[in-house]
């Protein structure tokens, strides 16, 4: 049955050449796909196997340089190989603005009904002057596969966690450390988390809409990172469901 999210995802399709860029990868029972309609401002994308239904509708990247009007969503990658629980993705030039990128996700399942998607993002600055980059990647999670009944709060401020949960089952986790922001809205077309990033204005998540719920929950994290000639900057993201994500203790993000 479609649904009106269905449509309005199947509705901004866009054949800009992700169709070559879909895959999945695979770690016990647990899925995670990149669809072909992911390539752009409503990126869709399916966590299953980690508890009941679809876990994820959305999720996507977005960046913009200081000086920018807006922001510009991450469209289909050079090349990109998708193998067992591993998706590596790279861009030559992202949006013809010098920057070099490498997007690994790194799919585990530590049980039946459990995972998280782990992805790190390597940026290189291939211009000639010195840039601020602002990176920014939004989720719309639908825990215990339902829109409309979750509820997300804070767990870590400092180091950007929070745990959305079902009001009848299942918890995922949404980490962005070393991220400068978070921003959560219900999900509507015009005025949710991936609307605000796609609009025509500057947007900077300054930690607004927690605690949230119930509703249909969308998110995201905003990270800063200054990039002189030749550096490349790393950040890391990490959602999980029905398991904890991975510890900050372990996560790792730099700026070279």
């Amino acid at each position: 049955m479609f649904t009106l999210r269905t449509l309005f995802a199947s509705a901004l399709l866009l054949a800009t050449g992700g169709a070559f860029a879909q895959g999945t990868i695979t770690s016990g029972g647990a899925s995670y796909v990149h669809t072909a309609s992911h390539w752009d401002v409503s990126p869709e994308a399916n966590f299953t196997g980690v508890g009941t239904g679809d876990q994820l509708f959305e999720s996507g990247w977005w960046f913009r340089i200081e000086g920018d009007t807006q922001e510009t969503v991450f469209t289909a990658p050079t090349s990109s190989n998708y193998t067992g629980n591993t998706a590596t993705l790279n861009w030559t030039d992202l949006a013809g603005r010098g920057l070099g990128v490498a997007k690994t996700i790194v799919l585990t399942s530590p049980g039946a009904g459990q995972g998280e998607a782990g992805t790190t993002i390597a940026v290189t600055n291939n211009g000639a002057s010195a840039i601020t980059l602002h990176l920014f990647n939004m989720a719309d999670l639908d825990v215990n596969g339902s829109a409309g009944t979750d509820n997300a709060v804070v767990v870590d401020a400092n180091n950007r966690y929070i745990r959305i949960n079902d009001a009848t089952a299942g918890q995922c986790e949404y980490r962005g450390p070393g991220s400068v922001g978070y921003l959560v809205l219900p999900f509507a077309a015009a005025t949710d988390v991936a609307a605000q990033l796609s609009n025509t204005t500057v947007t900077n998540f300054a930690n607004t809409g927690l605690p949230f719920g119930p509703g249909d929950f969308t998110g995201g994290f905003q990270w800063t990172l200054q990039l002189a000639p030749g550096a490349t900057g790393t950040v890391q993201l990490y959602i999980a469901c029905n398991t904890t994500a991975t510890p900050v203790s372990l996560q790792r993000f730099s700026v070279d």
